[in-house]
């Protein structure tokens, strides 16, 4: 695609929900939640309910079953784009592996996130904003997948002046809640919500019977951002470059190693 000119992008349709743009902007951009210390963000539900075991695709190795494969990457690019995307310098994943299906059921994987700088906003004197020993850039991910139980399926970005949570389904997520903490532990200063409501299905789409899955409406903010990227002559889309597919693949990568799961 680079060689041709061509537009390329995995299709990670949650970097694009308006509720993960404002998170970001809140975040990055805003500095609402000051310094970004650690990630916690999960996906789980009970493939058990729904999908045969071990006839499942879910649960097949040679067609990419497993948890790790298919519910892995979400918290994973959750949680790096708040890290800029920085390869990380330590993971350590615990879980389990199906004996009989060879595919991995959960897992939990704390994923250590490198520092940009070695002086602490503490001991930089030119600075008056933050106070933390945290140097900057550095942090922690906290990311858990599943089949075997659901989860409150939320991210939640933990910050020096406060938190931010992308509320369930945090994949495909319409609603945010921003904590900010006032002075002393425990205390709040305030507390706000965002909505994004989907676009009402069309009669169509009621007439066919509507989707399958929660917010499946929300695709179409991935379709339009694709398409304004191509008719402005982009190969990459900003929510979601290349480099973030190569980072968290490698994130998942690693997770399978860790578990044991057999290459495919």
């Amino acid at each position: 695609a680079k060689e041709r000119n061509l537009f390329f992008m995995e299709g990670m349709w949650t970097r694009f929900f308006p509720a993960v743009e404002q998170a970001r902007r809140l975040v990055l951009q805003e500095k609402k939640i000051g310094e970004v210390v650690s990630v916690i963000s999960d996906f789980n539900f009970d493939a058990a309910d729904g999908d045969e075991y071990p006839s499942s695709a879910l649960y097949s190795h040679s067609l990419g079953g497993g948890a790790s494969l298919n519910l892995a990457p979400y918290p994973a690019a959750a949680a790096s784009q708040f890290f800029g995307a920085r390869t990380p310098d330590n993971i350590k994943v615990v879980g389990q592996v199906d004996e009989f299906s060879g595919v991995d059921l959960q897992g939990v994987a704390v994923v250590s996130f490198p520092a940009i700088s070695k002086l602490s906003p503490a001991l930089d004197k030119s600075q008056s904003e933050e106070h933390t020993p945290k140097l900057p850039g550095a942090g922690v991910a906290t990311l858990s997948f599943g089949y075997l139980g659901e989860s409150v399926e939320e991210t939640t970005v933990i910050g020096t002046k406060g938190r931010l949570t992308i509320c369930t389904p945090s994949h495909c997520p319409t609603k945010l809640h921003l904590s900010l903490k006032a002075p002393g532990r425990g205390q709040s200063a305030s507390e706000l919500e965002y909505d994004f409501p989907l676009p009402e299905d069309t009669e169509d789409i009621i007439n066919a019977g509507g989707f399958f899955y929660p917010n499946s409406a929300g695709f179409c903010y991935e379709a339009a951002a694709v398409a304004r990227c191509i008719a402005a002559g982009k190969t990459e889309a900003p929510q979601y470059p290349l480099q973030d597919t190569i980072l968290n693949m490698m994130i998942v990568e690693e997770i399978r190693n860790q578990l044991g799961v057999k290459p495919l």
